[in-house]
């Protein structure tokens, strides 16, 4: 018996530490996943910008005399110096180049015309797909120490905000690990340049990931062990409890054969107890439910002390019974679970004219005390499972709830037909909240903007916090027309929003807004990649729009 014991205890350390390391491992890599994925979005929106500037320095320089001249006086040496001074510029009249170069993968042209309004060439900005560029993209998206953004083109990297090992390679998938020399790395990667192999990844190493794991590990095994040889003191405690009736049993039987009557019935007692002990502990092991634990524990104080019946009061009013209370003298009260979670009172009725003796009594206690513990075991069950599908800081459901939700939506509407639309949202410019007034600030427009959702979608709906600044609404039964309605009277709400936190002063927050809708794109991953797509279009055609996958962006009047 203590083989199997010890065998059980180590069985059971062994599948917490396990689970708590697999449930740490998911958090972890959620975690990352939600950062690189803001990463990627604020570097994205970056290189836009990178963009803008090429174009406005292509139009300065278009609008140059000198460039005229020297465009139309076909000047290489002119254009040279003008070129030289510039940097990363082509100067090209008609066909020819006549300094610089114009074969960016990534540039802005501008048509260069003379006084006469007669075109004589065209200038060419570039933005080098190089390791400058991957530093002012890491920048502005403020990364951590571990974390790095890359630039490559058919997987083979062109610049990074750090090094990584030379002649690295970088997957084309959207998502994934990858080994880069002797480290692994967790990365998420998007399209840079439509109609090219150009993209961006995050990137973040694994080892900080892998340590976190480790230290849960380390915890969850302490935690068991500390458990586990809690049960062994309290099953040692019973045992000798039940040695020494066992032993008062055989004493009074060679003192007095005529009690061997009733020294029969307390064996028979004796089994009554350790059968109602082994059903608690199985009771404990196979549920977190108190509906179905506590008639358990009714049943096996009934059976372990000899009682007439027991009652479970709660607030001056009867939860359950068991037995015959109302056959039974005055009752033992004992307290089940601590004095916040209000379970309530055990009553335990003695047969009629009897009272517990001091071991029953003692019995009572414990299977009390586990009652206490299975139940506080279930609310801290219940709290760990809805910490894990729910965003700490907005309370709407988080990422991994929004993912698993998808997927079954998205089977739903290929079997029945239904329609099934997703709108993605971006709050605009929020780095800018956050550097100049604080992240407290920015903490309050995040909560205020899912109070925004909260109100203004349907109970079957789902808002979500995506990460960062990024929200999604999953719309069961919603076409794209649907969808974009809801997706404008979220901007519409959102500009009326006023925040005393940042500022009377200030115009009103605004954001972005991709939508998209089944059976246009017709899988989880399509679905969501429609949405960021749009989302895109709406941020690079000027913030504060709504665009819909396949369709142009519209702002708000």
């Amino acid at each position: 018996m203590a083989l199997w014991a010890l065998i059980l205890g180590a069985l059971v350390v062994g599948v917490a530490t396990w689970v708590a390391g697999e449930i740490a491992e998911s958090q972890e890599r959620d975690t990352v996943d939600t950062r690189l994925a803001a990463n990627l979005r604020v570097g994205r929106e970056e290189f836009a910008d990178a963009l803008v500037d090429a174009e406005a320095q292509a139009e300065r320089l278009a609008g140059s005399q000198q460039v005229q001249r020297a465009l139309a006086d076909r000047d290489e040496a002119a254009a040279e110096r003008i070129a030289a001074l510039e940097g990363n510029v082509g100067l090209v009249a008609g066909q020819r180049l006549l300094a610089g170069e114009d074969t960016w993968t990534a540039s802005r042209a501008v048509d260069v015309v003379d006084e006469q309004g007669e075109t004589v060439g065209r200038v060419v900005v570039g933005v080098p797909l190089g390791d400058e560029l991957a530093d002012r993209l890491a920048q502005a998206a403020g990364l951590l120490d571990m974390d790095v953004l890359a630039i490559s083109d058919d997987g083979q990297i062109l610049g990074s905000s750090e090094d990584l090992s030379p002649g690295a390679r970088i997957p084309t998938g959207e998502q994934g690990t990858t080994e880069l020399g002797d480290d692994t790395y967790r990365y998420v990667s998007t399209g840079l340049l439509e109609g090219t192999d150009v993209r961006l990844a995050a990137l973040s190493s694994e080892a900080p990931v892998a340590a976190a794991v480790d230290d849960t590990r380390r915890r969850a095994l302490l935690a068991a062990l500390a458990t586990v040889g809690l049960a062994l003191v309290l099953a040692l405690s019973v045992a000798w409890l039940i040695r020494r009736r066992a032993a008062e049993q055989q004493a009074a039987e060679e003192a007095d054969r005529g009690r061997r009557a009733r020294d029969v019935r307390r064996g028979v007692d004796e089994q009554r107890v350790r059968e109602a002990v082994a059903l608690v502990g199985e009771a404990l092991a196979a549920t977190h439910d108190p509906e179905a634990l506590l008639p358990v524990i009714l049943q096996s104080a009934i059976e372990a002390t000899g009682a007439a019946g027991a009652r479970l009061v709660s607030g001056g009013a009867e939860v359950i019974r068991a037995g015959r209370p109302e056959e039974g003298g005055g009752p033992l009260s004992l307290r089940l679970g601590t004095d916040e979670d209000g379970i309530g009172l055990l009553l335990l009725y003695p047969p009629r004219d009897g009272t517990f003796d001091e071991e029953s009594e003692q019995l009572a206690h414990w299977l009390a005390a586990q009652a206490s513990i299975a139940i506080e075991n279930e609310r801290l069950h219940r709290t760990v499972e809805r910490q894990a599908i729910t965003d700490e800081l907005t309370q709407l459901a988080n990422r991994r709830r929004f993912t698993e939700t998808l997927a079954v939506e998205v089977r739903r509407a290929e079997r029945f037909g239904d329609p099934l639309a997703l709108v993605l949202a971006d709050l605009d410019d929020f780095k800018q909240i956050n550097d100049r007034y604080g992240h407290q600030a920015g903490d309050e427009v995040l909560r205020r903007f899912s109070d925004v959702l909260r109100e203004s979608v349907r109970d079957f709906d789902l808002p979500v916090r995506y990460g960062g600044e990024e929200f999604v609404v999953l719309l069961p039964e919603t076409g794209l027309d649907g969808a974009e309605q809801l997706a404008r009277r979220l901007q519409t709400a959102l500009l009326r929003l006023r925040l005393p936190e940042i500022g009377e002063d200030r115009p009103p927050v605004t954001a972005s807004f991709g939508v998209a809708a089944y059976p246009a794109a017709r899988s989880a991953e399509g679905l969501l990649s429609a949405a960021d797509g749009a989302l895109y279009r709406a941020k690079a055609a000027g913030k504060n729009r709504v665009a819909c996958a396949g369709a142009e962006s519209r702002r708000k009047d």
